[in-house]
C-alpha cells in the first residue's frame, strides 16, 4: 500500500512531534517507518494512520528513533571529517598552497615596513590581525550559506566545529602579545613556548579559513539535494 503525500506529510508531523526537530533526520526516520507502516496498512487496512505509527515506533524498542537518529548524525560527523581531510590534501598538494605561501611572504613583508600604533610586529602578529579581518567576511558567508538549511542536521554539525574553530582562533588572537617585536621569541622559555602555540595555533585558523568555505557549500549543496527529493 502506497502512502499518499498527505500521508507522508502526517507522519513528518508526527515524528516531529517525537522531538526530531532536523528535516534530514526526520526524513532519515521516515525512510524507514513509512515502509513499514505500508505493510502493516496493507496487512490491516482499517487500522489508522496514528495506531500504525504507534506501533511502528515500539517496535524499534524502549528508545523509539533514537538510535537511528544518532546514528544518521554519526554519519553525518564522519562525511564531515572526511570532507575536512579530504580538502586538506587537496589544498596541499595542489597548486593552492602557493595561496598560503604568498600569505606569508605578505606578512613578513608587511611586518618588515609598518608599524601597528607605532610598535613593531613580527609576521604572526600580523597574521592575527589579517585573521580577525578575515573572519568578519568568513561569518558574513556562513550566515548567507547557512540561513536555508539552519533546520538541517547535516549543516548544523559545521556550526559544531564552528565552535572548536573559534577556540583555536581565540587562542591566536590572545596569544598576539608574545608576537610583539621585531623577532618571533626562540628562547625554551615562557614567552617562546607561547609564541609557538599561537603560531600553531594561526596556521590551523589559517589553513581551516581556505577549507571551510568549500566544506560547507559541499554540505550546503547535499542538504539542498536533500530538500529538492523530499519536497518534491
Amino acid at each position: 500500500m502506497k502512502l499518499s503525500p498527505d500521508q507522508i506529510t502526517t507522519l513528518k508531523k508526527l515524528i516531529s512531534f517525537k522531538g526530531y526537530e532536523e528535516v534530514d533526520v526526520q526524513y532519515e526516520i521516515l525512510d524507514h517507518v513509512a515502509c513499514r507502516i505500508e505493510v502493516l496498512l496493507e496487512e490491516n487496512p482499517k487500522l489508522s494512520l496514528d495506531d500504525a505509527f504507534r506501533k511502528t515506533h515500539a517496535e524499534f524498542g524502549i528508545f523509539g528513533f533514537a538510535d537511528l537518529a544518532d546514528s544518521y548524525r554519526e554519519s553525518i560527523r564522519k562525511k564531515f571529517w572526511n570532507r575536512y581531510w579530504a580538502s586538506l590534501k587537496s589544498l596541499l598538494t595542489s597548486y593552492r598552497v602557493i595561496y598560503l605561501i604568498l600569505l606569508a611572504w605578505i606578512f613578513h613583508l608587511i611586518s618588515q615596513n609598518f608599524t601597528l600604533f607605532g610598535e613593531k610586529l613580527t609576521a604572526p602578529g600580523w597574521a592575527v590581525i589579517g585573521l580577525m579581518i578575515s573572519m568578519v567576511f568568513f561569518l558574513i558567508y556562513f550566515h548567507r550559506v547557512g540561513k536555508n538549511f539552519k533546520n538541517y542536521a547535516t549543516f548544523k554539525h559545521g556550526l559544531n566545529f564552528f565552535g572548536g574553530f573559534n577556540l583555536i582562533i581565540q587562542i591566536s588572537v590572545q596569544g598576539m602579545r608574545f608576537l610583539r617585536g621585531p623577532e618571533i621569541p626562540m628562547e625554551l622559555n615562557f614567552q617562546g613556548i607561547m609564541a609557538w602555540i599561537t603560531i600553531s595555533a594561526l596556521l590551523i585558523s589559517w589553513v581551516s579559513l581556505f577549507l571551510l568555505p568549500q566544506i560547507i557549500q559541499e554540505a550546503a549543496d547535499e542538504t539542498q539535494r536533500l530538500k529538492a527529493i523530499y519536497e518534491a
